[in-house]
């Protein structure tokens, strides 16, 4: 799916700002239930590109996991969310802060480490949590790793709920050509009219706005991790950066 950012305008006026990654951050901090469950957010949206930061830095691969999981543990134990607030800047720099000086602070000290605190994160088996390492991390500094893997993440989330979405509405069809991006094997938007039963021009709007829509998603996503519209748009720039360099050197 094509990454492409919706106008700023567009954004505020669908309100992007009414619930942010803020908003998850503080309620982790909570011992109660609704904590618990943001908490397991926060683990859902961010484990892999914590994983990646933590690999890269130099901790094995048999430990990566277990390191990744005590770091968000220790994220609520040592109430280090509750240090995060919208004015200290991004999400994403704040995690990734958080990451380094729990590797410098606290791992590299600790004699034993458990797997454990309750939490269950996102089924990924080590061999895939390494093989995504290796494809994604193994050629890039610790941080440009962090980054890169951070961008690949809010472009998978964007992705998710787009899916679950035009899932939802009775659009799967609509998704399919529109996944179909630029393939040169895939089947002409004469034949999919065709085959879909409706006017070409039909499709072509309906495509036109289902990628307006992902586009806004895309954004919605990046304003859950920052707290103005400037942020945003210079959030944005950077993801669309990294994304666009991994983008021409597969190429």
């Amino acid at each position: 799916m094509q990454f492409r950012v919706a106008p700023e305008n567009e954004a505020q006026a669908n309100g992007v700002f009414a619930t942010t990654r803020w908003s998850i951050v503080r309620g982790a901090g909570m011992a109660s239930d609704a904590g618990e469950l943001a908490l397991q957010e926060l683990c859902r949206l961010y484990w892999f590109p914590v994983y990646a930061l933590v690999r890269a830095r130099g901790v094995h691969a048999e430990q990566a996991k277990d390191v990744t999981q005590d770091f968000f543990v220790k994220l609520i134990e040592r109430r280090i969310v509750e240090k995060a607030c919208p004015e200290r800047g991004r999400f994403r720099h704040f995690l990734g802060t958080a990451v380094k000086h729990f590797l410098t602070d606290e791992w590299h000290k600790a004699q034993t480490i458990k797997r454990g605190g309750g939490i269950e994160f996102v089924a990924l088996d080590d061999e895939d949590a390494e093989r995504r390492w290796v494809t994604t991390s193994s050629t890039c500094t610790p941080d440009e790793a962090f980054d890169r893997n951070w961008a690949l993440q809010i472009l998978a989330e964007a992705n998710r709920r787009m899916e679950q979405e035009m899932g939802e509405t009775g659009q799967e069809e609509i998704l399919r050509v529109l996944q179909q991006g630029a393939d040169p094997h895939a089947p002409s938007l004469a034949e999919e009219s065709a085959r879909l039963g409706m006017g070409i021009n039909t499709l072509k709007s309906r495509l036109h706005r289902s990628r307006a829509r992902h586009a806004q998603i895309i954004r919605e996503v990046v304003a859950e991790t920052v707290s103005t519209p400037a942020e945003v748009e210079s959030e944005l720039r950077e993801l669309l950066a990294i994304v666009s360099h991994d983008w021409k050197a597969s190429r």
